[in-house]
């Protein structure tokens, strides 16, 4: 069978557009099992679809949603499909949590729920047979005007799935430059994550259960990245990198074994960790790593379940500082229920951290989260009934609905100082080197989606991201009063 896998493109980004590794996990996979895979990979190269399907001329097509703002990509994707006869399937965490709401649209025959390798093998195998396709396992669809979710597919063993095939993704043109390092590649050693917090989806599309693939496939594939694709650094985007001590240590003695003269960055949790441990990283490679601290309230936190002490927050980032890894913290404003005194918290925490990098979203209710479930419970919010409803929510880039005890403009110039203070920081390690990486980082990413996307689509893109920058520098230093109640005029 012939298969089309899209990665859409987004209506806004600034970042960069790193591999779509769900996207071809599930590519490798089925092309190691026979089939012919296409993928499109439209933040990279936003090519027409009528002439890439008439060109390739695909049985199936699957389209993967995070969260919603690429949906209407996806829908523009799946109408030129049907169009021409082909089955659509949409898939990812996003459209796993609402199946009933996303099978709405006309131009969608199958949701794949949850991890879609084994699904689509199945797909396509029983779609090869003549099979029926309605009883497979981790389907939801409309027939006879209902809406029927098959049953629960289990977690597939990841020591069974094929190497991940860069080639099916123009591997190049997703090296990307962070953290002043050059040609960064996307890569992943494990699914999941064992944590709990309330306004991530993990705990329902992933069950809170984390499983690595096996040391030797990944220490293979940073070997033909490096001597392929010319790569020269990793970014792990394991949703918690480590884990425990001894998965720490087997994966920096493998690194270290292979020699690849690597450096790599990963998100893991503060407080697993010690001075040893960071150490070993770094003499592994190690040069970032990335903090869900969330917020500098232990209150807060509490809520989030983030099962995390705030006392340990310093105390890893320095020690990560001395050792000579570089270190982001990411924060949540607006919280459901945060006050003007746990926000100050979090604000005392940035003065006393000032030496790491910030990223700073306003909180969402993510369909899929436990707190999503428990607002709709309360009544706080309405759970989106429609498809337009769903799509209307600007998820992390907005603060409404504003479910805090923190007047909205307050969350903005808290969140607009934060960004603006990381985008603007002079030095990110211990050795003094004055750079601005992250600003020159940003407007390269912006003028580099003039290439990417063709002239029209260049300039939409640049004038959101100047806007976007516009509305940071605003609130960020137009607020003194605001600044000052929060403390964060102090340096």
């Amino acid at each position: 069978m012939k298969v089309m896998l899209v990665n859409p493109a987004p209506e806004r980004y600034t970042r960069a557009r790193c591999a779509p590794l769900g996207v071809l996990s599930i590519a490798s996979y089925l092309e190691a099992k026979g089939h012919t895979v296409k993928v499109l990979n439209r933040p990279i190269k936003s090519t027409n679809i009528n002439d890439e399907l008439d060109e390739f001329k695909p049985d199936f097509i699957g389209c993967s949603l995070l969260t919603n703002l690429a949906v209407r990509d996806c829908i523009t994707v799946s109408k030129a499909a049907k169009k021409r006869g082909v089955c659509v399937v949409w898939g990812g965490p996003y459209v796993s949590a609402i199946p009933e709401i996303v099978l709405q649209l006309d131009c969608i025959d199958f949701i794949s729920i949850g991890e879609g390798e084994e699904t689509w093998l199945e797909l396509v195998n029983t779609a090869e047979a003549n099979g029926d396709l309605y009883s497979i396992k981790g389907l939801a669809y409309i027939k006879d005007g209902k809406f029927v979710k098959t049953p629960e597919r289990e977690f597939t063993d990841l020591s069974t799935l094929a190497p991940l095939n860069y080639d099916l993704i123009d591997a190049q043109k997703t090296l990307y430059t962070n953290y002043d390092y050059d040609g960064i590649m996307g890569m992943y050693l494990s699914k999941g994550c064992t944590g709990r917090c309330t306004f991530c989806y993990n705990h329902d599309f992933h069950k809170s259960c984390r499983r690595s693939r096996p040391i030797e496939v990944f220490i293979q594939e940073a070997k033909t990245v490096k001597e392929k694709y010319g790569a020269k650094a990793i970014a792990l985007a394991d949703e918690l990198f480590g884990y425990d001590k001894e998965t720490l240590r087997e994966f920096c003695d493998a690194m270290n074994e292979a020699n690849l003269g690597f450096h790599w960055g990963a998100m893991t949790k503060i407080g697993i960790f010690d001075r040893e441990d960071f150490q070993m990283m770094y003499d592994a490679g190690c040069r970032w790593l990335e903090f869900g601290v969330e917020s500098g309230a232990q209150t807060t936190l509490g809520r989030m379940k983030k099962g995390m002490k705030l006392s340990r927050v310093e105390e890893d980032l320095q020690i990560c500082k001395e050792v000579g890894i570089i270190t982001l913290c990411y924060f949540i404003v607006g919280f459901p229920d945060e006050t003007e005194e746990e926000l100050r918290e979090t604000c005392r925490l940035v003065n006393k951290i000032d030496y790491t990098r910030f990223v700073s979203s306003y909180f969402s209710p993510l369909p899929g989260s436990e707190i999503f479930d428990k607002l709709v419970a309360e009544g706080r919010i309405n759970p989106p009934k429609t498809m337009k409803e769903s799509m209307k929510t600007k998820i992390l880039y907005s603060p409404h609905p504003n479910l805090s005890n923190v007047k909205t403009l307050d969350l903005k110039v808290v969140r607009s100082h934060m960004l603006w203070r990381s985008f603007t920081k002079k030095k990110f390690n211990q050795n003094g080197k004055l750079n601005y990486a992250t600003a020159r980082k940003d407007i390269y990413d912006v003028l580099k989606s003039l290439k990417g996307h063709g002239f029209k689509n260049g300039i939409e893109q640049l004038f959101v991201s100047g806007y976007e920058f516009l509305d940071i520098f605003f609130y960020a230093n137009f607020f003194p009063r605001i600044l000052k109640k929060y403390e964060l005029n102090k340096k």
